[in-house]
């Protein structure tokens, strides 16, 4: 292992428990007490993301390679980036945990059909995809669990100071997200399209991204939620488990080509994603000040 590949996971690491210095008990009380968030964002990520990806791949008119993939990054359950991105824009953080570690666990079922089906509809070939069980319940231990735990019990401990870690650790986590993508982006650069391809593909990456945001603000709207869960929603849809799309890419079918959509998405969606956490913090900060 490289120096890069130990540096991911430790920043990843420190980053959750930032997000957990924002949480306690009562907050993830609420969701439950309150579960139409949970079920409603899960089976709309299961349902309308795919629906949407097909759409607008077929109006794209990308290969055919790219619509496997794309449907592959849509089956994906969402990063856990996304709960960081949730603190940093001020949401609902234990909704974005919530639905980051249901979906994580449900794509154990959902990733093999969802993917299948896309490769029949885009390659024309069925396939027995392996969905890596111990990397996901590695990443909910090490990058969820563990980190997040970590974070709400210093406070418990420590309230005060833990409340007052919170707003230079968001300034923090906004570097430390921008640098881990450009480090991502840096090492995956090998597995990006050529010349014309690439530019079709980064801007449906980010049309997919835009969309996929609206149809999180959107149905969040229609399950009457308030502003910080519509926003949670909104990262949550747009923002996926890249690592996990390359994983299946690779082991599953061995084909690395299957993982361009989501290397396109890494340097193009993602970082716009980050972009609009960061400014919806800051827009929230004097607010919540």
């Amino acid at each position: 292992m490289d120096f890069t590949q130990l540096l991911g996971p430790l920043v990843l690491f420190a980053l959750m428990i930032i997000v957990g210095l924002q949480l306690t008990v009562a907050d993830f009380r609420r969701v439950l007490a309150a579960p139409r968030a949970v079920v409603g964002g899960t089976l709309g990520q299961l349902v309308l993301l795919p629906l949407m990806t097909w759409g607008l791949l077929s109006a794209f008119d990308l290969p055919a390679i790219f619509g496997a993939g794309a449907v592959l990054l849509a089956a994906a359950p969402g990063a856990g980036m996304s709960n960081v991105m949730a603190a940093v824009g001020r949401a609902n953080v234990a909704l974005s945990v919530s639905l980051t570690a249901v979906s994580s666990v449900l794509a154990v079922v959902t990733l093999p059909g969802l993917t299948a089906l896309g490769m029949r509809v885009f390659v024309g070939a069925a396939a027995d995809i392996d969905v890596p069980v111990l990397h996901l319940v590695s990443q909910l231990v090490m990058f969820l669990l563990l980190p997040i735990g970590a974070g709400m019990l210093l406070r418990a401990w420590r309230p005060e100071a833990a409340q007052s870690y919170v707003s230079w650790a968001n300034r923090v986590a906004v570097v430390a997200i921008i640098a881990l993508t450009v480090l991502s982006a840096m090492t995956g650069s090998a597995n990006l399209p050529p010349g014309g391809q690439f530019v079709q593909a980064t801007i449906a990456a980010l049309a997919w991204s835009l969309i996929a945001m609206a149809i999180g603000w959107g149905l969040a709207t229609l399950l009457d939620l308030d502003a910080n869960d519509r926003f949670t929603f909104l990262i949550e849809f747009s923002a996926r488990n890249i690592a996990l799309a390359f994983i299946v890419a690779v082991s599953s079918f061995g084909r690395l080509d299957l993982a361009l959509f989501a290397g396109v998405y890494a340097m193009s969606g993602f970082p716009m994603v980050i972009g609009v956490a960061v400014l919806r913090g800051r827009m929230a900060a004097p607010a919540a000040g």
